[in-house]
């Protein structure tokens, strides 16, 4: 993880370098120097990296190549931060005495710095010295292979293939579910399944039931298994899977070149309908070496991975969906622990009382994951049986207990050790927030950003490039989707091991560090660059503990009275968030945080912001939703670095000139008459929403709305909405709109004739008043995705779906549709909807039959219906009950049903 450390710092010079040019000019030769000699560090690090558990004299040298490089970050910064304040502070002051009290102590600074850079280099020369006493002289010089996997891992792993039956719990629905697809008729081309989940969930496990199922030899004439994981070598691949298909004897094999391997492989395959499992596959790699040799003669074979990407397995198949392999529920988790834990024994007989309490806790410590039950039960197998041993266990499980637990940490580190270094650092973030806790998207992204760990990416927006991040980590089950509302993915969390492994990386190598309790002073603040409190704010405030290499603040879990917030001693402040603290003043010397980029101060008991924030020239991100602030400052809409801007309803913007380029987001902001005059200049917004619309402003926003080429979501809420702001074709590029309040005149006949935004993902209407059924023009949207017809967006009696109509969609929903009699979906429309409500629909006669046809329905609810609807959709007796009966989550009048 230094290698990361070390890329982040270098980045972070080389940013300096090009962002204060005019700070560093004097002194950027010193700099630039410093910054070569960093980067030639970097080659040796990754190897060191993985070395330094085996070697302590490594891990030595990892360790003071970390200092070395937060010291140059902070040298850098601090120079930056004395040159700018002083330019700050002369300002007050006229020339002549400007010159004669300032020259003097600038060029002391700048003799100082270059003093302290000297030390500096002298030091990086040591440390690169002391290569050759600590052995890692030719590190960086290797074969270029991923040496970092220990084999003792891959072959304990490997080891589960001869796992006991009598361990395998909760497999049986999703075995059936792979043999299903492996067995399809209708299916004969060659076709990938996946088995796609994070470490330690059993995919290995499922694909071996799956693979010793007797029914596979019978239809299956050839069958094979490879391991892959993270290591391995083409030409071994080749001559495992020729070896097993043709029982050539190994001395053979290694004889024959890989031309011939991958003519004898397709030879040989061509015989029979063949089955072949590829385990634990990590890149897109393995498919182009294996695939193409593979032969398709449409006899229905097939090929079986498992992988931790999600990617991978779409890349080996697009046109088959991966199947997830899902966590173990309650009742499962309890069988497998027990099986675990009780092996000779009855779990009810040895298991009640108190006793079952702390089992039932800590088996829900483990969420489901399998490897975390068997290596929990191993664990606790060998320890005495008695309350106190096992409460103790329970209130402090270490995973690293036992060689046992080690290794369930190791498994889950490969997914870790195999992401690249930006993705690390945001796979480290996550170590920030308290355990369990879902973390809303948006902000995280914006946090990234402003921490400095997104690229710019050509023809991308910094968010759309952090986007693409946390797209990574889940797709690479690092990182769970935990909500998914109506505009997409909200929320994400990440499973409690994972978190663990999180927090002890970035423990180790002084990434962040978390106070979890009021009393926790063990804590080495003077060090700290970032600190996440958990609990104890006020404790934390009381005691001004001194940070002065504080980066980022974090606050979780608030308690207690209002209170002010001191800033003394935080001079190298990048991000504050408090949200929902009982901060209630923030002083003036906030201005004085020139690298201050995150302000989030959600949710806490500001009234006001001080005049000095408008001197804050890099912050990013102000986000004071829901504080009891009525007005801003004028002087904020001119920081040209703006990029996300969160207000209450209530601020009403002075002053937006045009030279907000950078500005992406702005709620919800009031409208008034900064409309008029500026909005037309915002032309770079992703995201704007303004509430209080009068007339007034109607056509200025039909004007202005056409400019907005990058804008993913709208919303405009107010008295009135006029019904020419929806057939703006200018709104092409539109991918989100939502329009609340009662429109000036229903759509009527231009509805039929309406060209709807021919990129649009996601559509709100509300109080539209429709009068002809939008489905048929909405469902050619080829990339609709989301579309919610809210109250009285819909006033007529009848609507349908067309067969190919709505390719994309996943999710829909229908809510106070009050004159809705009949709904009809004919076959092949919305073939992917994953997600349908029906609420207060109240003359709504029947459900659509073409409900039966949508095999991709995975959840349906029905809200505030009449009696008689409900009694049509009652399980196994209503009329309506076959239409919904194959789809899994039945919610009906808030009852789950299945």
């Amino acid at each position: 993880m230094v290698g990361s450390v070390l890329t982040y710092v270098v980045r972070r010079i080389g940013d300096f370098i090009i962002e204060e040019a005019i700070f560093l000019r004097d002194v950027k030769e010193e700099v630039d120097r410093l910054h070569a000699e960093l980067r030639r560090m970097e080659c040796f690090l990754e190897d060191a990296d993985e070395k330094r558990e085996q070697d302590k004299r490594v891990g030595n040298w990892v360790r003071d190549v970390r200092e070395v490089a937060y010291q140059a970050e902070d040298l850098i910064e601090s120079f930056i931060l004395k040159v700018k304040m002083r330019r700050q502070w002369r300002r007050g002051y006229n020339v002549r005495s400007m010159l004669c009290a300032c020259v003097p102590c600038e060029l002391i600074t700048r003799h100082n710095f270059g003093r302290d850079i000297q030390l500096l280099r002298v030091r990086i020369d040591d440390i690169n010295k002391s290569r050759q006493t600590y052995g890692i002289v030719d590190l960086g010089a290797g074969s270029g292979e991923k040496n970092y996997v220990d084999e003792r891992v891959q072959r304990r792993r490997r080891a589960n293939l001869h796992a006991s039956d009598s361990d395998v719990v909760g497999f049986e629905d999703e075995k059936k579910i792979v043999l299903k697809l492996l067995f399809s008729d209708s299916v004969k081309r060659r076709s990938v399944i996946s088995i796609a989940g994070m470490g330690g969930l059993g995919k290995t496990t499922l694909a071996k039931e799956v693979y010793k199922d007797s029914q596979i030899k019978s239809h299956f004439g050839f069958c094979a298994w490879i391991d892959v994981s993270q290591k391995y070598k083409d030409l071994e691949l080749l001559q495992d899977l020729v070896q097993q298909i043709s029982r050539i004897e190994r001395e053979e094999l290694g004889k024959m070149t890989r031309k011939d391997l991958e003519v004898k492989l397709d030879q040989s395959l061509k015989a029979e309908r063949y089955l072949i499992v590829m385990d634990d596959v990590w890149d897109n790699e393995v498919w182009k070496i294996v695939g193409p040799h593979l032969p398709d003669i449409g006899n229905g074979s097939r090929v079986l991975i498992t992988t931790r990407s999600l990617d991978v397995a779409r890349s080996a198949d697009s046109s088959t969906p991966p199947h997830e392999k899902r966590f173990l529920n309650e009742q499962e988790s309890w069988e497998l622990f027990s099986k675990k834990a009780f092996p000779y024994e009855d779990a009810r007989s040895v298991c009640s009382g108190e006793f079952e309490e702390i089992c039932k806790e800590m088996t829900g410590k483990c969420r489901g994951l399998p490897l975390a039950l068997v290596v929990l039960g191993g664990l606790l197998s060998k320890k005495e049986r008695r309350v106190i041993v096992w409460r103790s266990i329970a209130e402090s499980i270490v995973w690293q207990h036992d060689e046992e637990g080690q290794l369930c940490m190791e498994i889950l580190a490969l997914s870790y050790a195999d992401l690249p270094h930006h993705l690390k650092w945001c796979f480290l973030y996550f170590s920030a927030f308290p355990e369990d806790f879902e973390i809303e998207v948006q902000k995280l992204i914006r946090l990234w950003i402003a921490e400095g760990f997104v690229k710019d990416r050509a023809g991308a927006t910094l968010e759309q490039s952090a986007e693409r991040y946390l797209e990574e980590l889940v797709q690479r089950c690092l990182v769970q989707v935990a909500a998914w509302y109506d505009i997409g993915t909200e929320r994400c969390r990440m499973h409690d091991l994972l978190h663990e492994l999180s927090i002890s990386q970035a423990k180790e190598v002084g990434f962040f560090y978390c106070c979890r309790k009021p009393q926790d002073s063990a804590l080495p603040y003077s060090s700290l660059r970032r600190l996440s409190l958990h609990q104890g704010i006020e404790e934390y405030i009381s005691q001004r503990h001194s940070t002065p290499r504080l980066r980022t603040l974090l606050g979780f879990n608030f308690e207690g009275s209002p209170m002010g917030f001191p800033l003394n001693g935080l001079k190298m402040i990048r991000v504050i968030d408090l949200e929902g603290g009982p901060i209630k003043l923030l002083p003036k010397q906030v201005g004085d945080l020139i690298h201050l980029r995150y302000l989030g101060l959600k949710k806490t008991r500001i009234k006001s912001l001080p005049l000095s924030v408008v001197k804050l020239s890099h912050l990013q991100v102000l986000d004071i939703k829901g504080t009891r602030i009525a007005q801003i400052p004028s002087g904020v809409w001119t920081i040209k670095a703006l990029r996300h801007v969160i207000i209450p309803d209530a601020v009403e913007p002075q002053r937006i000139p045009g030279s907000l380029s950078s500005l992406q987001v702005l709620e919800t902001a009031k409208a008034g008459d900064w409309i008029n005059s500026h909005l037309h200049s915002l032309t770079n917004l992703q995201t704007l929403r303004i509430k209080g619309i009068r007339g007034s402003y109607h056509q200025v926003l039909s004007a202005s709305l056409p400019m907005f080429s990058r804008l993913t979501t709208l919303e405009l809420a107010g008295e009135s909405i006029p019904a020419s702001l929806l057939t703006l074709s200018s709104l092409e590029y539109l991918h989100t709109m939502g329009l609340l309040g009662q429109m000036e005149s229903p759509l009527q006949s231009q509805a039929v004739s309406y060209q709807w935004p021919s990129n649009l993902c996601n559509l709100t209407l509300w109080d539209s008043g429709l009068v002809q059924d939008p489905l048929p023009s909405l469902g050619k949207l080829s990339d609709l995705r989301v579309l919610l017809l809210l109250r009285n967006s819909y006033r007529g009696t009848e609507m349908a779906c067309p067969h190919d109509r709505f390719p994309k969609l996943q999710t829909m929903r229908l809510e106070y549709l009050g004159e809705l009699e009949q709904w009809t979906v004919d076959y092949g429309a919305m073939p992917c909807l994953r997600t349908l409500m029906i609420n207060s629909c109240k003359k709504l006669k029947m459900l659509p039959q073409g409900l039966k046809g949508l095999a991709s329905l995975k959840e349906f609810t029905l809200l505030n219906m009449p009696s008689e609807f409900y009694s049509r959709v009652k399980k196994e007796e209503g009329d309506d009950w076959e239409k919904i009966a194959h789809i899994p989550s039945i919610t009906v009048n808030r009852q789950k049903i299945t």
